[in-house]
């Protein structure tokens, strides 16, 4: 509800000039007509009488004349006092409508191999969100292959997965290239040994994720399998990073874990790094998307986030 002003004061006219009022603002914020008028990109004569206006509208002086330093009189510091909570409040309110504006409200589905720890895929959700607030972010934690597959099929817009090459069908930027290493427990005969064999290790129970042991991966473990028959015993599986690298902890065998995920696990000397000969082990780590699918307003903005930080061109 509005409220009445009475306008009926002698020397009083309505303060209805809002530029009037922001001129004030900046000369009393800037310290004298000068630096408001240079402030604001004016002439100083336009915003002296702009000043001069706006004292005959009040019938009162609001500024000291002839004084060497800049000084407002006493109803210049009321009405400064006041125009400045206005001025402050105009600029949180256009704030909030910028806010308002952008803020999109939807939700983004995306497929990730467990375990990820990437400075870029934490700095593409920092950023949407950032920009986005309103918009959740759904992650599911898959397999690659499953990743791939839900994607080609459409069932989910983005994934982040391993990959040994980009596919043609698919828009696939590289995420992160991983050097991987087989590690044990602390628990485990093999902790705090070098030079350990190719051939000591054939027999040994392996931890691997599930889908490494089901053979439908491009994991660095089919790597080991295939190339050193390494891994024939399988003393635990899951699909989560976590699990896999509790098992390990836990002696229950030798597992490929990426180096940089466990790097305080290493300097802890819970998990010790088996160093292989001749074994550099290596897996891509893809952010994929389907050119052809019909994004939504939320995903098409969480691509183009994508794409700015991966620096994909747009």
């Amino acid at each position: 509800m509005s409220k009445e002003i009475n306008h009926s004061l002698p020397g009083f006219e309505s303060l209805d000039n809002w530029g009037l009022l922001r001129s004030f603002y900046f000369i009393g914020n800037e310290g004298g007509v000068t630096h408001a008028a240079k402030a604001q990109g004016l002439s100083q004569p336009s915003v002296s009488a702009s000043l001069m206006r706006l004292e005959k509208k009040l019938g009162q002086q609001l500024v000291q004349r002839g004084q060497r330093e800049f000084e407002l009189t006493a109803a210049g510091e009321v009405l400064f006092c006041e125009v400045e909570r206005m001025y402050e409040a105009a600029l949180r309110a256009e704030e909030k409508l910028k806010t308002l504006q952008s803020d999109l409200v939807g939700k983004v589905h995306l497929q990730i191999v467990t375990g990820v720890r990437s400075d870029v895929v934490d700095e593409i959700l920092r950023l949407m969100h950032q920009r986005h607030p309103s918009v959740v972010i759904d992650i599911q934690i898959a397999s690659s292959p499953t990743i791939l597959q839900n994607v080609i099929s459409g069932v989910v817009p983005f994934g982040i997965c391993l990959m040994t090459q980009p596919l043609s069908r698919l828009e696939c930027q590289l995420c992160l290239r991983a050097q991987y290493g087989v590690f044990c427990g602390l628990e485990h005969p093999l902790f705090g040994r070098q030079n350990i064999t190719m051939d000591e290790l054939r027999d040994v129970p392996f931890i691997s994720f599930s889908c490494d042991a089901e053979g439908r991966a491009p994991e660095p473990m089919m790597a080991l399998r295939d190339g050193a028959s390494l891994g024939r015993t399988i003393a635990g599986t899951s699909g989560d990073f976590n699990e896999v690298c509790r098992m390990i902890t836990a002696g229950l065998g030798i597992g490929v874990l990426p180096v940089h995920a466990v790097q305080r696990e290493i300097e802890e000397e819970t998990l010790w790094h088996i160093k292989l000969p001749r074994a550099q082990l290596y897996a891509d780590m893809f952010f994929i998307s389907d050119p052809a699918r019909h994004f939504n307003l939320s995903e098409k903005m969480f691509l183009s986030v994508a794409k700015e930080i991966i620096g994909m061109p747009t």
